[in-house]
């Protein structure tokens, strides 16, 4: 059975992370090499964090998507990620989200909107 990971660039100046389907951590590793978020990772840099949370939202593909509508609602509501924290909270999109229902960024726009 493959396990999510989430994985990153322990070396990159951005924290940039993403979740892997793997049968172990170091495939996860491997894996992560072929991703955005670790691209010109060392392997040695790579770290793979166990996510039990995600492991029934494995559809197919290696990797979870953002901009899979499915992907990014169980990324948001099981896995409590957001939109990056360098997008200031009026260039949010927000009401066109479809996890906006279970993030805080969201929430925390709506309240600064008020």
């Amino acid at each position: 059975m493959l396990k999510a990971y989430v994985v990153y660039d322990t070396a990159a100046d951005e924290c940039y992370e993403t979740v892997v389907f793997a049968e172990t951590r170091n495939e996860a590793r491997t894996l992560a090499l072929r991703t955005d978020a670790c691209e010109y990772a060392e392997y040695k840099d790579i770290r793979a964090i166990r996510r039990p949370e995600l492991d029934g939202c494995y559809r197919g593909k290696r990797e979870m998507d953002w901009d899979d509508t499915q992907d990014r609602i169980d990324l948001v509501k099981l896995g409590g990620f957001e939109c990056s924290w360098e997008i200031d909270l009026a260039d949010l999109d927000c009401d066109t989200c479809p996890a906006r229902e279970w993030c805080d960024r969201a929430a925390e726009r709506e309240e600064e909107l008020k």
